[in-house]
């Protein structure tokens, strides 16, 4: 790896207006090789200089950081079988169509819950209701926010907590992590904004239904979460989206994942074994193997819809961060699957780095 061409390629992407900045992190559980900001946490209306404390909205990488690490939290705890059905925790499913879906098919991706509805556009008490219903009768692996708000609604109701008091109390507390939180408060400037209003949300909402019951946002969204599902019907706390953090707090937290410190390291292989196969592997919350041939097969990671990314290789000993708020000002689909999979190319490149033991040999005996 040489850091140079990384640093050249961000620049380059950050002058040709892709993204207004980023910041990454490149380690494994002792060394940190890069730790780096590039350009901008804001364009518009002014240009903001970023730093690597910024914190960034992380959107979907919400899924595996905090639902399904709670979910496999209350796993451990024998709260919870991964071949539950949905209706013993939720009783509004019973004798629906998805109530005799399961934890884990929700957590792999595998319920044929289709991958988005805005249930913002439903009345409150029909948004259950709707999620009870909703299927596309496929056994495939199809990406689904919905799946994830289903289990944070289990999670809520087997804690009688919110996802984000659970998580605060059973992750970041215990990690000391300072800068990761739902719902930012109004005090902390020092975060990347996002779109400038939801009009790509809103464009998308349209064709589902009346949107003129809600109350779109005109402004720069900034510390307010970006995913209007997660913001309009869930006060910015579901199991979809609603993360925020920065490269530093990440970092520590993954180190802490793969060395066993959140959940035990047999919970940690059940979450990063691959249980769908196909083209698309999932994991328990995460998406496996996600570079091959870049990557090694025991490799695993997650992305977000604002420009965000975390990925793994035990084998490698190797864990990279890529933050940005791509969807800043405006959204633009199409540009960070690049930029990702270059990032993670040019990590990799050569394989210059000294990586020194594995995580398989050195701490969670896991097999690629």
């Amino acid at each position: 790896m040489k850091v140079s061409e990384i640093k050249k390629y961000l620049n380059e992407c950050i002058k040709e207006s892709k993204i207004p900045g980023a910041v990454l992190w490149v380690g494994n559980n002792k060394d940190v090789y890069i730790y780096e900001a590039y350009g901008y946490k804001q364009a518009f209306p002014k240009k903001e200089r970023l730093n690597k404390d910024t914190i960034y909205d992380l959107a979907s990488l919400t899924k595996p950081l905090c639902t399904a690490m709670s979910i496999m939290l209350l796993f451990e705890e024998k709260e919870i079988k991964l071949n539950d059905y949905i209706e013993k925790y939720l009783s509004e499913f019973k004798n629906k169509p998805n109530g005799k879906k399961t934890i884990k098919e929700l957590l792999t991706h595998t319920s044929g819950l289709p991958d988005w509805f805005p249930l913002y556009i439903l009345k409150q008490r029909e948004r259950i209701d709707y999620l009870s219903k909703i299927n596309t009768g496929k056994r495939r692996v199809i990406y689904s926010c919905l799946g994830y708000i289903i289990l944070s609604l289990i999670i809520e109701r087997i804690t009688n907590q919110g996802l984000d008091e659970f998580c605060k109390e059973k992750i970041f507390k215990s990690l000391k992590l300072k800068n990761t939180m739902f719902n930012p408060s109004k005090k902390i400037k020092n975060i990347a904004p996002t779109e400038i209003g939801n009009k790509h949300e809103k464009q998308k909402a349209k064709e589902y239904g009346n949107i003129s019951i809600v109350k779109w946002r005109d402004y720069l969204i900034k510390g307010e979460v970006h995913d209007g599902n997660c913001f309009y019907a869930f006060n910015g706390v579901s199991g979809n989206a609603g993360l925020f953090s920065n490269a530093g707090d990440l970092a520590k937290m993954m180190r802490a994942y793969l060395n066993g410190e959140i959940v035990k390291l047999d919970t940690l292989k059940l979450m990063i074994k691959d249980w769908t196969g196909g083209k698309e592997k999932r994991g328990l919350g995460w998406w496996i193997d996600p570079y091959p041939g870049i990557l090694s097969p025991s490799a695993f990671g997650h992305t977000g819809f604002t420009g965000t990314m975390i990925m793994a290789d035990p084998k490698k000993n190797l864990i990279i961060i890529l933050l940005s708020n791509s969807v800043h000002p405006r959204v633009r689909l199409g540009i960070m699957p690049v930029i990702r999979k270059k990032v993670v190319e040019l990590t990799v490149q050569k394989n210059s780095l000294c990586y020194g033991q594995t995580f398989a040999r050195q701490r969670c005996n896991i097999r690629s």
